[in-house]
């Protein structure tokens, strides 16, 4: 277990992951037959550093390896690594790629971030399903009121799939104006530019934000759990050696008081 836990060791894995997730972007080149043979075998001298550390893992933490999240993910990428890469198999040699997700598992600051990830999907999810009603509802909004305006409302807005699109566009700001928006002022009139001002408003302004600060709430909350851990195993340590201290000064005393 101290080889496993010792800082060593997981800077010797996290080496190899960095070095193998360089080594898997070079093979999408082609660097000829012996260039090709070299990243084969360099690719296996990477597994086999990989599954030695999942087996001495394994052999240090017994089922508490597989009480870890941690330590399953990382059981999970190494053995979807370990599919042959032939036959109908071959389709599984492109999975390799996520043993670079392994560096989350090493990076502190990454594990949080992936922490809050996960625990911040119920409140995303809610918010992503409120921003789909209100997007949706625009879009039957649109297409009854810009699907006969001209090549353009035709264009963007000539049906719901359409519109939905086209209004996904608008909220990512992307060529909104010029693309989508100024063409349909010109033929329907000024308030077009206050309806879509009105949605970008509504979307990326409010939504977008909500997503970002829900996210925020929860890395913070997380990290000040941490902080707390920390703080209350601090204190259990400390009275642990106060009370240590006391036992040794009262045993002196009874030494003394004995002579």
């Amino acid at each position: 277990r101290q080889i496993v836990d010792s800082e060593r060791f997981n800077n010797i894995v996290f080496i190899a992951i960095l070095a193998s997730s360089i080594s898997i972007g070079f093979e999408t080149y082609d660097w000829g037959e012996n260039g090709n043979n070299f990243l084969i075998y360099l690719d296996w001298i990477f597994m086999s550093i990989f599954v030695t550390e999942i087996l001495f893992k394994i052999y240090a933490m017994r089922f508490d390896f597989f009480r870890d999240p941690w330590c399953v993910f990382d059981f999970i990428i190494v053995g979807i690594a370990l599919f042959p890469t032939s036959g109908v198999f071959r389709v599984f040699r492109v999975f390799r790629v996520l043993r670079a997700f392994r560096l989350v598992s090493r990076i502190p600051e990454l594990k949080l971030v992936a922490e809050s990830l996960f625990y911040s999907v119920r409140g995303l999810a809610a918010v992503a399903t409120l921003l789909m009603v209100v997007i949706y509802v625009f879009a039957v909004l649109s297409t009854v009121l810009f699907q006969n305006s001209g090549t353009d409302g035709a264009t963007y807005f000539g049906s719901l799939g359409k519109s939905l699109f086209s209004l996904f566009q608008v909220m990512t700001l992307e060529s909104w104006s010029n693309g989508i928006v100024r063409n349909l002022i010109e033929s329907e009139g000024w308030w077009v530019g206050l309806y879509f001002v009105v949605f970008i408003f509504m979307t990326t302004f409010t939504f977008l934000n909500m997503f970002v600060a829900i996210f925020t709430n929860t890395v913070v909350a997380l990290e000040a759990d941490s902080e707390e851990g920390t703080n209350s195993e601090m204190r259990r340590i400390n009275q642990s050696i106060t009370e240590l201290s006391q036992q040794i000064e009262s045993l002196r005393k009874e030494i003394s008081e004995s002579e």
